[in-house]
């Protein structure tokens, strides 16, 4: 029994000892290889991340100055647009004006035109002299800016309208259908002549 206890004591036990201080230093050793391979893991991924943060943040400064020279760009665009449309208004009142300006043209030259008509159909009656004679041709005379009242010879192979002060035909005379192709007649203020063709018209003086 003592001999056992011995043998136990002196063989077993210290290998057994061993067996166990040898699981726990491959353990040991094995946790110690798992946490440095876990260490440079980590220090890796940490390195990846950091370069990929540098990147990101190289790519976020490019980002801000792009959006600050784009900001830039849309601003001065803005005040060519606000300037363009300012420039629209302008363009627009000045059509505007030149419109007017074109349509007060137009009536001054239709006055002008109707005033240097008048004055040419006076022409004849306030530059001639008393008993003068005056040539018309399709003419339309009006008494007494056109010719005076007062007796008159027509003269010539026209035709002769004349008309009352109410505007009706009182007379018409073909000249070519006469003898001496001459007429003679009296006209007053309010009425009118019309003549077709070519006369000449000789006030008779008393």
């Amino acid at each position: 029994m003592i001999k056992n206890k011995n043998f136990l004591l002196t063989v077993i036990v210290p290998i057994f000892i061993s067996i166990i201080a040898g699981i726990i230093i491959i353990v040991l050793n094995s946790k110690s290889i798992l946490m440095t391979r876990a260490t440079t893991t980590i220090e890796t991924e940490k390195r990846t991340m950091t370069r990929e943060m540098n990147k990101l943040n190289s790519e976020k400064d490019n980002l801000e100055l792009d959006a600050a020279r784009y900001d830039k760009t849309l601003k001065e665009n803005q005040i060519l647009v606000n300037e363009v449309a300012a420039l629209t208004e302008d363009l627009a009142y000045y059509m505007s004006g030149i419109e007017k300006a074109n349509s007060t043209i137009t009536e001054l030259d239709a006055t002008i035109e109707a005033k240097t008509a008048f004055n040419n159909s006076l022409d004849g009656v306030t530059s001639s002299q008393p008993g003068a004679t005056l040539s018309f041709t399709d003419r339309k005379l009006n008494i007494p800016t056109d010719l005076k009242d007062g007796r008159y010879k027509a003269e010539g192979t026209g035709t002769l309208m004349i008309y009352t002060i109410a505007g009706t035909l009182q007379d018409k005379k073909d000249l070519s259908l006469t003898d001496t192709n001459t007429y003679t007649f009296d006209i007053a203020s309010g009425q009118s002549l019309k003549i077709e063709g070519t006369l000449s018209i000789t006030e008779i003086l008393e």
